[in-house]
């Protein structure tokens, strides 16, 4: 099984360092994990000391083909990201990264949490969540349904 990992367009040294530490690579290898790939921004990491099978690059135009081949995808906090994930249907860790202004990412990851879309943790919990991954069933968010849109459309200009 894989991972996939992504800081987004920001610095998240911690995360990505997380990933390649000891302790979560045995964490997510007792969890059947084989394999992680690291979208890593700006951060260099050395993956060859890694216990799994671990690549990364800095960025892409699209991380969505890297999303889909995963089975669990770790992420920043990020909105964009986090929906990504989840209309994808994969089961998501979302990282909070409390280095950013106002911590804004916090909102939303216990949010989506609370609702049972994804875990979420901060670099301090990550390997705690990491243990349990397997143990909650983790409930399918909706996709989003553009007819309602073209309905609201299609009724205003009835009216005008």
């Amino acid at each position: 099984m894989s991972v996939f990992v992504t800081v987004g367009t920001t610095d998240f040294v911690g995360l990505v360092e997380s990933m390649c530490s000891d302790e979560i690579q045995r964490t997510l290898q007792s969890q059947g994990y084989s394999t992680i790939n690291i979208q890593a921004g700006r951060h260099q990491c050395n993956v060859e000391s890694c216990i799994l099978k671990t690549t990364a690059f800095d960025y892409k135009d699209s991380i969505v083909p890297d999303m889909m081949k995963a089975d669990l995808i770790i992420s920043h906090a990020g909105a964009g990201t986090c929906l990504e994930a989840l209309e994808l249907k994969k089961d998501l860790v979302a990282v909070v990264n409390d280095s950013l202004m106002g911590n804004h990412q916090v909102e939303l990851a216990e949010k989506l949490a609370s609702e049972g879309y994804c875990d979420y943790a901060t670099l301090s919990s990550l390997n705690s969540v990491l243990s349990n991954i397997k143990t909650k069933k983790k409930i399918i968010f909706p996709r989003q349904d553009d007819s309602l849109l073209s309905d609201f459309l299609r009724h205003r200009l009835e009216m005008d």
